[in-house]
């Protein structure tokens, strides 16, 4: 049986699919979890500023067409935005941790597209002894229905696509850092 979206409290004329809310511990018990360490040539400070731009997620995360902050800044743990995806997938995002310079997450509270059950994203940052910023970001989440069946055939592609955004947000820091 397909999964029957409800109302769509952010689009009405979107189908919405509620995901599963958790915590922190999420990032550990998570079906799927990639995790990618880099070194960034910025400062915490500045890599914050960078996460905060809305403009800055569309370069070194492509397939971003739009995100847009539904929570007036400051930015803290409650904080939420919308991310839109080239071909109009809607992803409803809450932050469960923010120490600004130090570390964020998120999860998805609902989706347009019935693919996960749960997804988060964490990103602790720590300076490092060469002057650069120490980045640990962990991206987790509960594959459901139809991609729960490719999901396996699928997370070689996604741990490739993922680093990819690595080595753009590395290029990014070192431009604008």
């Amino acid at each position: 049986m397909s999964p029957q979206p409800i109302s769509n409290p952010h689009n009405p004329d979107l189908p919405y699919f509620e995901c599963h809310r958790h915590g922190l511990e999420f990032f550990d018990s998570a079906e799927v979890r990639f995790q990618y360490e880099m070194l960034l040539d910025t400062t915490p400070e500045r890599l914050f500023e960078i996460f905060e731009d809305e403009k800055s997620w569309t370069v070194w995360a492509p397939g971003i067409r739009e995100v847009i902050w539904t929570t007036p800044k400051p930015y803290g743990v409650g904080t939420k935005r919308t991310v839109i995806f080239q071909g109009g997938m809607e992803v409803y995002e809450e932050f469960i941790a923010w120490d600004r310079g130090k570390e964020m997450a998120f999860i998805f509270e609902g989706i347009t597209q019935p693919i996960w059950w749960s997804f988060g994203e964490h990103y602790r940052v720590e300076p490092s002894a060469s002057g650069k910023v120490k980045l640990t970001w962990t991206v987790a989440y509960n594959p459901r229905h139809r991609f729960a069946k490719l999901s396996p055939f699928l997370k070689p592609a996604m741990w490739l696509t993922l680093r990819s955004f690595t080595k753009r947000l590395e290029k990014y820091c070192r431009q604008h850092g």
